[in-house]
């Protein structure tokens, strides 16, 4: 299976940002086909004017209106612009989606899932450029207190990128653990323009979140957020994005790529932490007496503490 280049960004393409920047404004039909394109960005490259309208829910005629809007000729225009833009690129959970649809029992298996779980990951990899991900890891480094939030599924993940960059950060609060979205509210309410608001949110987004973030961008805070595409409605509220593709053959949408790019940022924020291999150490033995040890393990640690 062919995997896109590493150096690859496919949101940073002229194409790409033209159609994130001209999205919000777009009359509702033409935005419905921007936001299609940006989310099913090799799935959009390989349908035809009028499959595109009914996957849309829109018409031929509007898939033209917004080639035109991007300043192209029409479709056939467009639709060559993203060949040529994402040639290099698969989807394996479009292709397994087809395959799904073939089976008498429609299936889904472990197999299926490492299969829709390995196209996010491919995907999160060609959809982030290096110098986006580094500024990102500069905005939580440098900032007072980090917020984090996210409310439904991305609620755990808000709290598990919480609960991991605590050792390495000044302050961190999970704003939406408890409480519900008031109480996220009365959280959030002493934010200041030194503070970062991670913002974390996949279809389908949580209208708390977007409200909130627009709140902590008043207050002159630097909004970060982790979201699926460009089309997401956290991109126009936030000063940077990393993105984290979604996409499931079953589910409504998919932790998998959401969680590699935590983990991604937590690492990074560790190993800018100077003082990171002595915090990681003294977590470390805080938590030894709460761990199963084979015993020869334990007597030793035993040993060396006696020592």
């Amino acid at each position: 299976m062919s995997r896109a280049p590493r150096d690859q960004s496919v949101y940073t393409s002229p194409i790409m940002r033209k159609l994130a920047s001209a999205s919000p404004d777009l009359p509702p039909s033409l935005r419905k086909v921007a936001d299609f394109i940006l989310r099913h960005p090799l799935k959009a490259a390989t349908l035809t004017i009028e499959e595109l309208a009914q996957e849309t829910g829109t018409s031929p005629a509007a898939v033209n209106r917004l080639a035109r809007a991007l300043k192209l000729s029409g479709f056939s225009t467009l639709r060559s612009t993203l060949v040529g833009n994402l040639q290099d690129l698969v989807s394996p959970v479009d292709k397994l989606r087809q395959e799904m649809a073939q089976r008498p029992d429609g299936g889904f298996g472990l197999h299926e899932q490492l299969q829709a779980a390995e196209g996010n990951l491919s995907a999160t990899v060609s959809g982030n450029a290096p110098a986006a991900f580094e500024s990102f890891v500069d905005a939580l480094c440098q900032a007072r207190r980090i917020h984090v939030l996210g409310f439904g599924n991305s609620a755990y993940m808000a709290g598990l990128a919480a609960a991991n960059l605590m050792p390495y950060c000044p302050d961190v609060i999970a704003i939406s653990m408890e409480g519900g979205n008031e109480n996220a509210a009365y959280r959030l309410a002493a934010i200041r323009k030194e503070d970062v608001l991670l913002a974390i949110s996949l279809p389908r987004y949580s209208l708390d979140t977007i409200q909130l973030a627009r709140f902590a961008n008043e207050r002159g805070a630097r909004v970060l957020s982790i979201t699926d595409s460009p089309a997401s409605p956290l991109v126009p509220l936030s000063k940077q994005v990393l993105f984290a593709p979604a996409d499931h053959p079953v589910l409504i949408s998919s932790n998998a790529a959401l969680l590699a790019v935590i983990e991604a940022l937590v690492a990074a924020v560790m190993t800018r932490n100077k003082e990171a291999v002595r915090l990681a150490a003294e977590l470390t033995e805080s938590v030894m007496s709460y761990l199963h040890l084979p015993r020869d393990r334990a007597a030793g640690k035993g040993r060396q503490r006696k020592d």
